[in-house]
C-alpha cells in the first residue's frame, strides 16, 4: 500500500512539473532583434537592447495552436477556444534620479512616478508587479497600447531566448524611441473582459540600456578641465 501511495505521489509531482514545464505565460514582451540574458545589470531573464529607437512586442497567449490543454493562467480549456481578449498597457520603468524622455507610437510620455498614482484604474495587478527589478528602483509609468483578442492563431512564444510555435492569441507591435535615460524597463499588463488582471513573469519581460545624458555637474567639470588646459596649449604654441 505505501508503495502505491509513494509511486501516485510521484507521478502526480511529475505531472505538476511536466504541466508547469510546458505552461506559456498569458502575457510576455519582446523587443525586436534583441539578446537575451540571463543577468544582466539588476534584472535576470530579460530581452535587452541598446539601440534607443526599438520595435516592442506585446504577445497574448491563450493556448497552443494544437493538442494540448489550456494556458496555466486561466483560460477556459477544451476543443474550442472560448473568445476572450485584454486591453493592454506597456507599465515602464526608468531611473528615479534622471531626466529623459520616452516616445511610444510617436507620444511623448510625461508624468513618471510612484506605482500607486499611475497605475489606471482598471488595473488590478499583482502588487509585486512594482518590485519587478529593476521596476523596483524607479519610477513608473503607463501606456495604453490597445487591445488583443484570441480568436487568431498569431501568438509566438518568446520564451529565454527561443522563439516558439504561434498560438491562440495576438501581438501588438509597439515602437519605442527614449532619449536621456541610462536604462528603460518594460512589463505587459492587461485585463480580459471579466475585469482580470495579467502580467508578465521576469523571465519575460524586456529593458533597454544605454548610455546616460552626462549631468549638469559632470558638464561643468568637463568645461573646467579643458578651461585648465588652454594655459598649457598657449605655452607649447609659445
Amino acid at each position: 500500500m505505501k508503495r502505491l501511495v509513494s509511486i501516485s505521489v510521484t507521478a502526480l509531482a511529475i505531472a505538476v512539473l511536466a504541466g508547469s514545464a510546458f505552461a506559456v505565460p498569458r502575457l510576455q514582451t519582446y523587443i525586436v532583434g534583441s539578446d537575451y540574458y540571463d543577468f544582466y545589470g539588476n534584472e535576470h531573464d530579460s530581452w535587452i537592447t541598446h539601440n534607443s529607437n526599438f520595435d516592442l512586442k506585446v504577445v497574448g497567449y491563450w493556448k497552443p495552436s494544437i493538442g494540448g490543454g489550456a494556458s496555466s493562467l486561466g483560460c477556459k480549456g477544451g476543443p474550442r477556444l472560448s473568445y476572450d481578449y485584454m486591453d493592454c498597457y506597456l507599465m515602464l520603468s526608468a531611473p528615479t534620479d534622471q531626466a529623459g524622455t520616452v516616445w511610444i507610437n510617436g507620444i511623448e510620455l510625461t508624468g513618471f512616478g510612484a506605482y500607486n498614482t499611475t497605475v489606471p484604474s482598471d488595473v488590478h495587478a499583482n502588487p509585486s508587479l512594482r518590485y519587478h527589478m529593476p521596476a523596483g528602483i524607479g519610477a513608473n509609468n503607463f501606456a495604453s497600447i490597445g487591445r488583443i483578442d484570441n480568436n487568431q492563431i498569431n501568438a509566438y512564444e518568446y520564451s529565454h531566448g527561443v522563439i516558439g510555435n504561434p498560438g491562440w492569441g495576438d501581438e501588438l507591435l509597439v515602437n519605442v524611441v527614449t532619449s536621456g535615460y541610462s536604462w528603460v524597463h518594460f512589463d505587459a499588463v492587461g485585463v480580459d473582459s471579466r475585469g482580470q488582471t495579467f502580467v508578465n513573469p521576469y523571465s519575460h519581460d524586456a529593458s533597454y540600456y544605454g548610455n546616460p545624458v552626462p549631468e549638469p555637474g559632470t558638464l561643468s567639470l568637463l568645461g573646467l578641465g579643458l578651461l585648465g588646459m588652454i594655459p598649457i596649449l598657449r605655452k607649447k604654441r609659445d
